[in-house]
């Protein structure tokens, strides 16, 4: 009971020391807590949000048989299972295309969708649409009318391309609508977007039976990031021992299991953030959080040892002295554990209110972001704090009751001048204050250091300048081209193509230039398997076909101006594009395809020479709007490098076919698709923009992407507000340093002050020992980003040089982060006033009572 009353009364004397204690803890807490909460809740939240928004379904199984569903329902784990028949795909004459399935109301509640207007099937030959199918139609409202749509369902046989269409009519009973996230949260730059959805009332029979295929959902018991693989590997090989279980779950095709994409994308994401960067920041944070309560301790190290040897003298025993100090630990860690828990989750949700956006999914509404809190992460800040606690005070105080307590109550910081002019007093002083506090200065600047490597890396502009450079060189087109018109995502080919006259219009826009017009089709190349690449059938080809030959997916090209591929021709003559004679259409090959492994590309058919004849099937509709495949044959006149496929805009790694447009026109009757790239100089944008309005009142199915509109914006995410209230430590701890090296070393300043030093110059070493920290630990900071972006670079150029074959120079693309500069500054800045404030209290200090000061 003594001891607590003398460490209470303590306190209560030594109130300022006490409250930067408690503030120290409140900090170390926070950072630690805080950051904890907010990006668990973060992630959580988003996990929570890409169900909502994907459907609340773990996993799909397509497959042709009924028994492979119920061999899917007896595994283990596996649970809620729905089904449905997959009848291929919905055309509409006027509207998007989207996926065609029966019926079933536990499907759709399993995918989230909701009905928005009417009712749900009821009889045979009624539907329910994606609200977005006829959101453009000429139709205003489509509900309760009959429409008539073309049912398409590619299959095979055999390894043989086939396909089926039905021209069938339906009534629209019923609109269903998912999240409106669900329809935005595609990649705009590569004009992605989300499946539609279309359900129809129907009897068996509807499709020949031997294309009848199912579409199944279910959950799996025990999902989560850190066993998303493990789990659908094990179902895999509960499924069927003999496919290869290792696959990734994202790009296995022969299983015709795969994972929810959207919900795999979160989940995948929260584990990378959780195994790399998140846990870099937090290892980071922790240091920051240690350093800044070893700081405040190591400070007033001579201190905390005087007292120890002021009580054993007054005779208190080694047992009450520790207890002593323990007392006073509980007490200051108990009202700073309360603090810091509440200041931690203000912090966590105030900064989850303020994010614009979260990594994959847009938030509007942050009434329904709720924080989690785990008891474990709690109960892991507060044990890091205590153990740091506890090794900073208790190791000096054990080290004091070692030695003599005169001895401890007589030792004095020495001090050694070696200079003989007063005007190197100053610089002399700081030099010592510096050097014989080695511990204190290095953690001050450590402090400062890490807090400035996350700030400056975390705020860094200069990787989006590097980044904007280094896309210069790319082949993806939205880092090419200001301006790209395509089709819309769901449309059919056959839509109305940008006409040649408002092509024309563009081009003679001034200030257009690098225009292209690109157009094509994907097509079908039918090749012996033996003429194939190993590699390229190992990956693509069709393994549990029984015919010798392969069909090959590929992409034919129509020119207009055969001409351009003249840099690309590695045998033939371009102008024998325009040759065709006969039963044979002349064409351009790029015999590469894009090998995943080791990231380049290799020929796909073997020994492919000039004059081969290569057999094609295309795509094509008749007057009815039926599809079917036509079949052409082709004679190679023309070999390109695989430069064409680098250079290209199109995102595709397979066979190209290149022809002259008379006869890509032909032979596709009008069924293909265009994409127009071009740049636009700043002046022309108004005009540029005038025009493409009018071409997409024309055609309500393009979309132009506008690269003015999709540049990179800065947005607040969650970890900047981390990053800021790291930026908001150093400062703090900066200021604890100062003022305690005043208040700590009074007896010092005014020994100084008696020798005959001014003021003044007492005044600037506090003002130079308070930047010279600042600049230190800026300079570290600085350091280590500059290392880290190098590293980033190298691996860039060697990228380049490996896979291009081009040699990027650094120096032509680097320029030092200027947000380095912008943290020294303002660091240097604060501890300037920092600084010149606290050494204002030295015109307080009375020399007399300086030197008694104990």
């Amino acid at each position: 009971m003594f001891e607590f009353k003398l460490a209470l009364k303590y306190l209560m004397k030594n109130k300022k020391e006490s409250i930067l204690i408690i503030a120290c803890i409140v900090v170390a807490i926070t950072l630690i807590l805080g950051v904890d909460i907010g990006s668990n809740s973060v992630q959580l939240n988003q996990i929570d949000m890409a169900r909502e928004i994907a459907g609340y379904y773990d996993g799909t199984l397509r497959t042709n048989s009924k028994e492979n569903i119920e061999n899917l329902k007896k595994i283990d784990g596996v649970y809620n299972v729905n089904t449905v028949e997959d009848l291929g795909e919905f055309i509409p004459k006027d509207g998007l295309t989207s996926k065609l399935y029966t019926y079933n109301e536990n499907y759709l509640k399993a995918f989230n969708y909701k009905l928005v207007s009417g009712r749900l099937p009821k009889n045979k030959g009624e539907i329910v649409v994606d609200k977005k199918i006829f959101e453009k139609s000429s139709e205003k409202n489509i509900l309760n009318k009959s429409i008539y749509a073309i049912d398409k369902i590619q299959y095979k046989v055999n390894g043989e391309e086939k396909i089926y269409s039905k021209n069938n009519k339906y009534k629209v009973v019923g609109v269903i609508a998912k999240e409106e996230q669900y329809y935005t949260s595609g990649n705009e730059e590569a004009m992605g977007g989300a499946e539609l959805f279309t359900f129809v009332k129907t009897d068996e029979g509807s499709i020949p039976k031997d294309l009848l295929k199912y579409h199944t959902v279910f959950n799996l018991k025990g999902v989560n990031p850190e066993n998303l693989d493990a789990k659908f590997s094990k179902l895999r090989e509960d499924y069927n021992p003999k496919l290869d279980s290792s696959v990734d779950i994202r790009q296995d095709t022969r299983s015709g299991i795969s994972s929810n994409e959207y919900l795999d994308s979160t989940l995948r994401l929260f584990k990378d953030q959780q195994d790399n960067n998140e846990v870099q920041s937090k290892i980071f944070i922790i240091v920051i959080a240690v350093f800044t309560i070893v700081n405040f301790f190591n400070i007033i190290l001579s201190k905390l040892t005087t007292q120890t040897g002021c009580l054993r003298v007054i005779g208190m025993s080694n047992k009450k002295v520790i207890k002593f100090y323990l007392i006073q630990m509980a007490i200051l860690f108990t009202l700073g554990s309360i603090i810091g828990f509440i200041s931690s989750i203000i912090f966590a949700r105030y900064a989850m209110s303020t994010i614009v956006t979260l990594n994959m999914f847009d938030i509007s509404d942050f009434s329904k972001v709720k924080l989690n809190i785990p008891y474990f992460i709690v109960f892991k800040a507060l044990i890091i704090v205590l153990f740091i606690l506890l090794i900073t005070v208790l190791i000096p105080v054990l080290k004091s009751l070692r030695k003599y307590p005169i001895d401890i109550i007589n030792s004095t910081d020495k001090v050694r001048y070696k200079t003989k002019y007063n005007r190197k007093i100053t610089r002399t002083l700081l030099k010592n204050n510096l050097l014989r506090k080695k511990t204190k200065t290095l953690v001050s600047v450590i402090v400062i250091s890490f807090s400035g490597i996350m700030v400056i890396d975390g705020f860094d502009t200069n990787l989006d300048y590097i980044n904007d450079q280094v896309d210069k060189y790319s082949s993806y087109a939205p880092h090419k081209f200001n301006y790209i018109i395509r089709p819309e995502f769901n449309t059919s080919e056959n839509i109305e193509k940008v006409s040649d006259q408002d092509i024309s219009k563009i081009r003679n826009i001034d200030g257009v230039k690098d225009l292209k017009v690109q157009n094509y089709t994907r097509g079908i190349l039918i090749t012996e398997k033996d003429k194939l690449n190993k590699l390229y059938m190992d990956n693509y080809g069709d393994k549990d076909s029984s015919l010798n030959t392969q069909d090959v997916y590929s992409v034919i090209e129509g020119m207009k101006d055969i001409n351009k591929l003249n840099e690309f021709v590695k045998e033939g003559n371009i102008k024998s594009l325009n040759d065709s004679k006969g039963d044979y259409i002349n064409i351009a090959v790029c015999n590469n395809f894009y090998y995943m492994k080791d990231a380049n590309y290799k020929y796909a058919i073997k020994d492919l020479k000039l004059g081969d004849i290569l057999s094609y099937k295309v795509i094509t509709t008749d007057s009815d709007g039926n599809y079917d495949y036509k079949d052409f044959k082709f004679r190679v006149s023309v070999i390109l490098d695989e430069d064409y496929s680098m250079n290209n805009e199109m995102n595709y790694i397979g066979v190209r076919a290149l022809m002259n447009f008379d006869n890509f026109n032909k032979i596709t009757n009008g069924f293909y698709n265009q994409e127009v790239f071009f740049n636009s100089k700043e002046e022309s944008y108004q005009t540029v923009n005038k025009l493409l309005d009018n071409i997409k009142e024309k055609n309500k199915y393009l979309y132009v992407y506008d690269g003015q509109e999709h540049k990179r914006e800065f947005r607040i995410v969650f970890p900047m507000i981390i990053f800021l209230l790291v930026f908001v430590s150093a400062l703090f701890n900066m200021y604890i340093t100062i003022s305690l090296n005043i208040n700590n070393n009074l007896r010092e300043i005014s020994i100084l002050r008696a020798m005959g030093l001014n003021k003044k110059s007492l005044k600037k070493l506090v003002i130079w020992e308070s930047i010279t920290y600042a600049l230190l630990g800026s300079l570290v900071a600085t350091i280590v980003v500059v290392i880290k972006q190098f590293k980033y670079l190298k691996y860039i150029r060697e990228t380049f040089i490996e896979h291009l074959g081009m040699d990027i120079k650094i120096k032509s693309i680097y320029i030092p982060p200027k947000e380095a500069i912008i943290f020294t500054l303002i660091i240097v800045l604060f501890a300037f006033l920092v600084g010149y404030i606290k050494a204002k209290s030295i015109d307080k200090i009375n020399i007399i009572d300086g030197i008694n000061e104990n």
